[in-house]
C-alpha cells in the first residue's frame, strides 16, 4: 500500500459518520421495504476506483486489503489463531490461504538480483553489420 492510498483511507476513517457502524456506506432506497434506507455499498467497486484514482495507484478490490493485513499481520508473528479470529475464518485453512509470506531467504535473494540487475550492461546490436558499432543498454 503506496502512503497515499493510506493517507487517503486513513482522511477517510477521520472523516466517517460516527453514528454509522461502516465506513462505506450509503442512503439509498429500498424496494423491499419502501422506504429511505442506510447501509453498507453492496459493491463497493465505484467506491473502490474513485479511491485508488486520487491515491494515483492501479485500481483494487477491499479483499487485497484483507490479503496484506493479513500477511503484516503473519510478518510481525501475530498467532495463526488471532488472524484467523480477526479475518472471521472459521477454518485455519482458509487463513493459510491469505498468507502471502516471504521468508528471509527468498527476501535476500530478492536484494541480490535487484543489486545484480543494477551492475549488468547488456550489449544490444542493432544491425547486423560485424564492423558497426554497439549500443550499451543499462537496465
Amino acid at each position: 500500500m503506496t502512503e497515499k492510498l493510506y493517507a487517503v483511507l486513513c482522511q477517510r476513517h477521520m472523516d466517517r459518520d460516527k453514528t454509522q457502524p461502516w465506513l462505506f456506506w450509503h442512503a439509498y432506497w429500498s424496494n423491499k421495504t419502501g422506504e429511505k434506507q442506510t447501509g453498507p455499498y453492496k459493491s463497493r467497486r465505484k467506491k473502490m476506483r474513485t479511491l485508488c484514482r486520487k491515491a494515483g495507484v492501479r485500481y483494487f478490490c477491499f479483499h487485497a486489503l484483507r490479503h496484506s493485513g493479513a500477511s503484516v499481520m503473519e510478518s510481525a508473528n501475530v498467532p495463526l489463531g488471532s488472524i484467523q479470529r480477526i479475518l472471521g475464518h472459521e477454518n485455519r485453512s482458509t487463513t493459510e490461504i491469505y498468507l502471502h509470506s516471504i521468508g528471509q531467504a527468498e527476501r535476500h535473494a530478492m536484494v541480490v538480483f535487484e543489486e545484480a540487475r543494477r551492475k549488468v550492461t547488456h550489449r544490444v546490436t542493432h544491425n547486423e553489420n560485424p564492423g558497426e558499432q554497439e549500443l550499451s543498454v543499462t537496465h
